[in-house]
């Protein structure tokens, strides 16, 4: 019975490590500007997660318009011209940096 009373300490400083370090990892993500794209997240996006799923994630244009798409077909409500708007906006303001040797080839 010596490995219980070693082990539950040993796992609770671990776990109490990692959540420090957990803790210490927050987004480092600007905020995102104001515009209709960001009232059409907030409305929209908001209604089924947190926005922050939505704005501290970097992705292509092409990418942005395949996760909207798949929002919609996962019963998002947005018209036509509001997805180009959340679309357009996501593209501008939270777009994937280029990689550099990708551009390259």
């Amino acid at each position: 019975m010596l490995i219980p009373k070693i082990a539950l300490p040993l796992l609770a400083l671990a776990l109490g490590g990692l959540g420090t370090a957990l803790a210490g990892q927050q987004s480092t993500a600007a905020p995102p500007p104001p515009g209709p794209g960001l009232e059409l997240i907030n409305e929209r996006c908001g209604y089924c997660h947190s926005t922050a799923q939505v704005t501290d994630v970097r992705k292509t244009p092409a990418a942005w318009a395949a996760t909207v798409q798949s929002m919609i077909d996962r019963g998002a409500e947005l018209e036509p011209e509001e997805q180009k708007i959340m679309v357009d906006y996501l593209a501008a303001h939270r777009a994937a940096p280029v990689d550099a040797a990708a551009a390259a080839r």
